[in-house]
């Protein structure tokens, strides 16, 4: 039992910021939570208001998204300097948060088209997949689409991250 709070407590550090950034994976789940977060914020914000059915009011996603990649691949360049240049470590960590984001927001996804059948109708009218579109498919595509953006946006982030920082060693350096 005493395991188990001080897993809940460490986990609760890592939300809120008070566990200090040991690793790869505290800084992606930090971070894939405020995307996470972000983005059912997003999502439910636009279902009230009742535009949750545009499919191009999806791209707002993609702020959040991109913001998520690069506070979460800054932190990780400011915690270890010595992986500035290696474009892989960079791209990995955006990768896992993305996921960490994706993955969650399919799960919340899923469930929320199970619990509300005149909503995925609606959904089903306004794509082109039609009733081939189910709740898990969308929870899937979702998910899949997430992971694709965080490859390509972890990449160009990476080389941002790395230049910015190359830049201001230069300026400081004087």
């Amino acid at each position: 039992m005493l395991n188990r709070v001080k897993k809940m407590n460490y986990f609760a550090g890592i939300i809120f910021g008070t566990v200090k950034l040991v690793n790869m994976k505290t800084i992606a789940i930090r971070y894939g939570l405020y995307f996470f977060a972000g983005l059912v914020a997003i999502f439910l914000s636009s279902y009230l208001i009742g535009i949750a059915d545009n499919y191009y009011f999806r791209f707002t996603n993609g702020i959040v998204h991109m913001a998520a990649l690069y506070y979460g691949i800054k932190a990780f360049r400011l915690q270890w300097p010595d992986t500035i240049h290696n474009y892989v470590s960079g791209v990995g960590q955006g990768m896992y948060i993305g996921a960490v984001g994706s993955l969650l927001f399919g799960i919340f996804l899923l469930f929320f088209l199970l619990a509300n059948p005149i909503f995925m109708a609606e959904l089903q009218t306004s794509t082109n997949l039609g009733a081939d579109l189910t709740p898990i498919t969308s929870a899937i595509i979702t998910v899949v689409e997430g992971i694709a953006v965080s490859l390509i946006g972890s990449y160009l982030l990476t080389r941002y991250v790395d230049s910015r920082s190359e830049q201001k060693a230069k300026n400081w350096s004087y």
